[in-house]
Parts: C-alpha cells; structure tokens; sequence
C-alpha cells in the first residue's frame, strides 16, 4: 500500500506498544498464603497506579478517586519487591487450631486474629521478579477473533476502486499461516453488499415495467421493441468508459439503471407518436419516418440537459463513473433508439414499403 501511488495515508488500527509491569506469579507459594493472581495484581496496582474507588464531581468536572499504597512517611512505594500484597476475601487457611483455642481461652484477642487473617506479604514472596516487557495497550478484534485492518485512502482525483485495482494481485497473492484469514472492507465490501441487494429485486422490477407497458400499450409488441433497445445502451456506457478511464464499479451500475428508465421514456414518445400518426391514417412507411424526424429534436434536447447537468459531477472520485454511465449511455443510446425503434416496429409489424 505505502508502495502504491495511488494510496496515501496508509495505517491500521493497532496502537504501537508500550512499556508495562510484569510479575512473575509463583503460584505453589502464592497459593500455599490464600493469594491469587489477581490480588498480586491488585496489589501491584495500588502501589504504581492507584485502584480507581470512587469518582469526585466538580461542577462539570470529573475526578477520579484513586486508592494508593504509601510508605510509613506517606510517600510513594520506591521498591517494588517489597510492595505490601494484600488479599481481597481474607484468608482462612491461616487459622491453626492453637489460634482457635487461644481465642476461646483468651488467650488472644480478636485483635490478634484479625490481624492474623489479614496479614499481608511482600510482592518478592509470592513472585520470582518483575520486569518489564513490550505490549499491545488494546487488542482488536472482529467477530471474537483477534484482527488487524490495514487502511488507506485514494489520492485526489483516483477512485476507491482504482485505487483497490492497484494492489490487490499483490494483497491476495500473500501466504497466509494456518489459522488466518484475510478480506477485503470498506467500501469495496459496501459495493458488493448493496449490488447483491440491487440484483436481487431487479427481476421484480422489470417484471412490474413490463406489466405497466403492457397495461399502457394494451399489446405485446411494442414493449417488446422498447426492452430490445435497451442493450444498445452498453454501446454509449463502454464507449464513455474506454474514453474517460474510470471504472465501472457500483455507481455505474446505479447510472445504467437510471439509464433504463429514461430510455423507456424516450421509447415510450415515440411510440405513442407512431400511433398517432398510424391514427390518422398516414401511410405505415411515412408515419414511422414522421414520428422520427418530429420526436428528434424533444427528445434529444430533453437528453442534452441531462447530459449537460452530468458535466460537474465528472471530477468528482465517488460520482464520476456515474456521470459518464448517464452522458455516454443517454447519447448514444437516444439516437439508436430514434433509430431502431422505427426499424423494428416493421419488423414486428411486417411493414413494408409500397411499389409505385
């Protein structure tokens, strides 16, 4: 990525590793005196850091209560090894029989017991050092599974997708361990995810434009010669491609569906003029002819300032192949349907030019 001069400000989401504490648990001796792993950690908390206990509220301002072991004079613990390490359910392990029975007797006080349950031991007991060691300050993860994602962005003027084009032979050519796994997010995934969602309602959208022609034209025929017009559309959507450079990606995808509908449009004018025209009793050869020539110049300035209103969003990195979808498709498109359409309406309709 760092590589490619597509991609600036390359980075992941891993946070670079600091300096932390570690003791090393001796677990037969800190078990054989009732501590835990987690008291030796508390304990080794109290005396750097601090236990957060409570939360102190000034006006708009929070402060934090911290909990701290000091010395005899009140100052911070300066060895470590002889921090004091605490229990935090006291220990009963360490009541003997002779303690029992001299608290019976009287022999010792409550006093005594207490402080014989609550006694503490030093961090160098329980421990066999400390030392300190590098480690990630927050682990991420995805799915409960621990993950890093490289990121990166476009530079000014490529696309995310051209930008992606640039690296990905290298990116999934890499070996990965056993156990690890790699995909691709961010917007690639969001693409893919909403063109899975566009296709799988688009057959339920032709079907319906379908139906409304049919019901519009009470016939067969005449729809059928719109829908044969709309592959002619790639004809302008490759042609703008190949000359602009982008990419055909999601958006454009978008454009040729926006396409469809105004080449149904356009499709629909100048059927309906051909009926007039057949209505009123012209010669089938010339109403096909008339209704061409007359619905020319509508129709193509209705797709001119389309077109024209496409021009701003030609620089633009995100609406830029959607841009050239709709200028290449409309233009081109428009003046095969104004062409094709008469064509094949007599071929659907047998008609036939007469023999003078």
């Amino acid at each position: 990525m760092d590589a490619s001069p597509a991609i600036f400000l390359t980075r992941s989401d891993w946070e670079p590793q600091t300096l932390a504490l570690m003791a090393q648990y001796n677990q037969p001796i800190a078990r054989n005196v009732g501590l835990s792993r987690s008291d030796v950690g508390l304990s080794l908390l109290s005396a750097t850091n601090g236990i957060p206990a409570s939360v102190f509220h000034d006006n708009r301002h929070q402060q934090t209560i911290y909990l701290k072991c000091v010395d005899s004079n009140g100052k911070p613990i300066e060895s470590l090894q002889n921090t004091s390490v605490f229990s935090l359910m006291p220990s009963i392990t360490s009541l003997s029989k002779d303690l029992v029975q001299g608290l019976m007797t009287g022999a010792y006080t409550e006093e005594d017991v207490l402080n014989d349950i609550l006694r503490t031991v030093p961090l160098s007991q329980v421990t066999d050092g400390i030392k300190l060691v590098w480690e990630d300050p927050l682990v991420i993860r995805y799915n409960g599974q621990r993950a890093m994602r490289a990121q990166g962005n476009p530079v000014t003027g490529v696309g995310t997708e051209d930008a992606r084009q640039t690296i990905v032979k290298q990116i999934e050519a890499i070996e990965l361990p056993d156990g690890y796994s790699m995909q691709w997010e961010g917007e690639h995934k969001a693409s893919s995810s909403a063109s899975e969602y566009l296709f799988k309602y688009f057959p339920v959208a032709i079907i319906l434009m379908i139906a409304i022609l049919i019901m519009l034209f009470k016939d067969y025929k005449k729809p059928a010669i719109i829908f044969c017009c709309i592959p002619l559309l790639l004809i302008g959507v490759i042609f703008g491609m190949l000359v602009s450079g982008k990419t055909f990606g999601f958006v454009a995808i978008v454009g040729i569906l926006g396409l469809i509908g105004m080449i149904i449009k356009n499709g629909i004018v100048l059927m309906d003029e051909v009926t007039l025209q057949l209505r009123a009793g012209v010669d089938p050869v010339e109403a096909l002819l008339n209704s061409s020539s007359s619905r020319f110049r509508p129709v193509m300035m209705a797709s001119l300032t389309t077109i024209l209103g496409m021009i701003p969003l030609l620089s633009d990195d995100l609406f830029g192949p959607l841009a050239v979808t709709i200028m290449g498709g409309l233009l081109v498109g428009t003046l095969i349907t104004l062409l094709i359409i008469p064509v094949l309406y007599s071929l659907f309709f047998r008609i036939k030019t007469s023999k003078k």
